[in-house]
């Protein structure tokens, strides 16, 4: 806040945002949820920074499954999300600066362990003011929605149809730029796409999200396991 009642709005390239070296990347951030420093992750996610649009294109992802799971098929579900198998999200170009989808980065086969990382897991995507599970947030969020997950007939896609999971993201400054801090919950679909979550208080997952070029480029030099990607070129655009 800048003044009481207004809010500063950022873009996505504002050189303000880029910390330098030293700053938060996602695996930083990975580590912080694996060691179980929710209460900074929470600070991080309740102060974030307001932006003018939604993201677009590539992100570098990292996540962790925080909450243990009896079901196996949910739990396996969920590691599909959070695992080795996840490599992050591509968010589409769009008319709107507040309504578009995307896709998952995920392995192609779970069998074939060099199978080629390719866009699935479908998401509907939205910038908003506020959320109902996000509540406290100084800054607006972005939510994915998966009422309708399925592109092809992949078994992770069949696997999260489900396991209904909803997501809410925050951006906060980063060592490249923007960094995403997302919560994941687990809950059910209504008829009408909309979302409701199990237990509102219970995480199933932390995730990161780095949409920025150097960001992509040390997670394929350094958190890379040689993997080929099925890259899509160009981006799909949403005519909305």
């Amino acid at each position: 806040m800048n003044e009481k009642g207004v809010t500063t709005s950022y873009d996505h390239g504002d050189p303000s945002l880029r910390t330098g070296h030293g700053g938060l990347t996602i695996w930083a951030l990975q580590k912080m949820a694996q060691e179980k420093r929710f209460k900074e992750l929470d600070d991080l996610f309740s102060n974030g920074l307001t932006m003018n649009a939604l993201p677009v294109g590539y992100a570098a992802g990292a996540a962790a499954r925080v909450l243990d799971v009896d079901n196996k098929p949910i739990a396996e579900a969920l590691d599909h999300l959070t695992g080795r198998n996840w490599r992050g999200k591509v968010f589409f170009t769009s008319n709107s600066k507040r309504v578009s989808e995307g896709r998952n980065r995920m392995r192609e086969s779970l069998l074939r362990a060099n199978s080629p990382i390719v866009p699935m897991a479908k998401f509907v995507t939205r910038l908003l003011d506020s959320h109902p599970l996000a509540p406290g947030v100084i800054s607006n969020v972005v939510i994915l929605n998966y009422a309708d997950v399925r592109t092809r007939p992949y078994v992770q896609e069949r696997a999260l149809s489900m396991v209904p999971v909803y997501d809410v993201q925050v951006a906060v400054r980063g060592q490249y730029g923007p960094v995403f801090v997302g919560k994941t919950w687990l809950g059910k679909y209504d008829k009408q796409g909309e979302f409701t979550a199990s237990h509102p208080d219970r995480l199933i997952a932390w995730y990161f999200l780095d949409f920025n070029d150097d960001a992509i480029r040390e997670q394929r030099k350094n958190h890379w396991d040689g993997s080929d990607e099925d890259l899509l070129d160009p981006i799909p655009h949403l005519d909305n």
